[in-house]
């Protein structure tokens, strides 16, 4: 069709135009905010009139402070941070750094996993590994019966999370280790964090009717919870600073596992157990527990880990193996417990706590799971005699062989219910 005057006028290219005509006339006006900061004792100042200002620009030339709020003559809050210096968006990683220690850290971050995988991990966090469950999530599972139609709902959700999304976003990029360098055709679909995400509501859903009103009113859940702390080894300072998918909270803590379990360290000479773990000068010793210490119905129960191959890397590009994937649940475990011990017993946490705290943890990328509980018992790494921290675990079970589109039709093969009942055991666990 022609693109006439009287067609033009109802195009949106010409109502965008001249709607951005119009608000571009607008004065801005005095919305009153200096004028409330003043009468609680506030003052806005112009961060030309400022030293600290000059003395950046002198120093480095890379910082522009927009405004700073100032009580008393001193700096509480930088409202904005532009780095003009190439382009840079951050500060640069060295002794003009605010956050700058003299003394590095290794971190263990959402992105990187340790070289040598479980034994490592038993190491680092001072842990004896029990290749089985809890024998009271083993009770539990008996106890636990799918119906047909708690079958047909768990499927329906494995579908729904993984085929009937409507999200459709370009994937990323298929590699072949035989031809490298060849681009393959990009695949458009539901993106690997959209569909961990459908599979675990639809997943925590069907366990809220099958354990009933009783124990969820004990439940909490969150979602995207950070979690950071500091824990000093040897002469070595580590911090956790992790990401979970999901947690559930309950209203009091999981009980401790009965039972003395002990065994020998791993051995990992010549290699130390901070190997792949980045060190870093620019930090913060401090410790981040996502809810009050006050707060009812705040301990931790289960987490839910998202393991997703193109954020999870090795640093030297190979392919995530079967311990590093069970050790990267087991160290997300362990900062949930260790922030929870900061936050209830201080730096005398170092020392002794009173009593253990357990949490669940489930990692899965969609269609692997693997399941295990970890009970913090000391947080005294250093020491390799007196008490231990417990790690229980079960192998990797997958909830599903295959689920896509065949000859237009979607196809669920391999469909594995035991995984459900792992999950509705670790929900009701009390």
């Amino acid at each position: 069709m022609r693109l006439t005057n009287k067609l033009y006028a109802q195009h949106l290219g010409w109502t965008f135009k001249k709607h951005w005509i119009v608000q571009s006339k607008r004065t801005p006006r005095d919305t009153g905010a200096a004028a409330e900061l003043k009468k609680i004792g506030v003052s806005v100042k112009d961060v030309v009139d400022l030293p600290e200002h000059e003395a950046y620009c002198n120093q480095e030339k890379y910082l522009k402070y927009n405004f700073i709020l100032l009580v008393s003559n001193k700096i509480i809050t930088n409202l904005r941070l532009e780095a003009i210096n190439g382009g840079k968006t951050s500060l640069r990683d060295d002794k003009t750094h605010p956050n700058w220690n003299l003394k590095p850290c290794h971190t263990f971050g959402n992105s990187n996993v340790l070289l040598e995988g479980m034994s490592q991990a038993l190491l680092l966090t001072k842990s004896v590994e029990i290749p089985s469950l809890p024998k009271c999530i083993r009770e539990s599972m008996d106890g636990i019966q799918i119906s047909g139609l708690l079958e047909r709902k768990v499927k329906e959700a494995v579908m729904a999370s993984h085929l009937f999304s409507a999200d459709q976003v370009k994937l990323p990029k298929r590699r072949n280790p035989l031809r490298p360098e060849y681009n393959l055709p990009r695949d458009y679909g539901i993106p690997q964090k959209r569909r961990v995400s459908i599979l675990i509501n639809k997943l925590l859903s069907e366990c809220e009717k099958f354990a009933g009103r009783n124990i969820n009113s004990q439940r909490r859940l969150l979602d995207q919870a950070n979690f950071k702390v500091t824990v000093p080894k040897n002469d070595d300072l580590l911090l956790f600073d992790v990401n979970v998918q999901k947690i559930i909270t309950a209203s009091r803590p999981l009980d401790a596992i009965k039972g003395k379990y002990d065994s020998e360290l791993p051995d990992l000479h010549p290699i130390k157990y901070t190997i792949s773990m980045p060190k870093q000068h620019v930090y913060i010793p401090e410790t981040i527990y996502p809810f009050g210490g006050n707060l009812n119905g705040c301990n931790p129960h289960t987490i839910f880990v998202n393991f997703n191959n193109e954020e999870v890397k090795n640093i030297h590009d190979l392919q995530i193996n079967v311990s590093q994937f069970q050790s990267r649940n087991l160290l997300k475990a362990f900062s949930v417990a260790a922030a929870r011990a900061k936050q209830l017993y201080g730096d005398l946490a170092f020392k002794n706590i009173s009593r253990p705290i357990v949490v669940q943890s489930i990692q899965t990328d969609g269609r692997t799971f693997h399941f295990g509980v970890f009970q913090l018992n000391t947080l005294r790494l250093d020491n390799l005699e007196g008490p231990k921290n417990y790690w229980f675990h079960q192998n990797n079970e997958d909830l599903f062989q295959l689920c896509e589109y065949g000859s237009g039709k979607p196809t669920l093969e391999g469909f594995n219910k035991d995984v459900f009942r792992y999950i509705c055991a670790f929900y009701s666990n009390a």
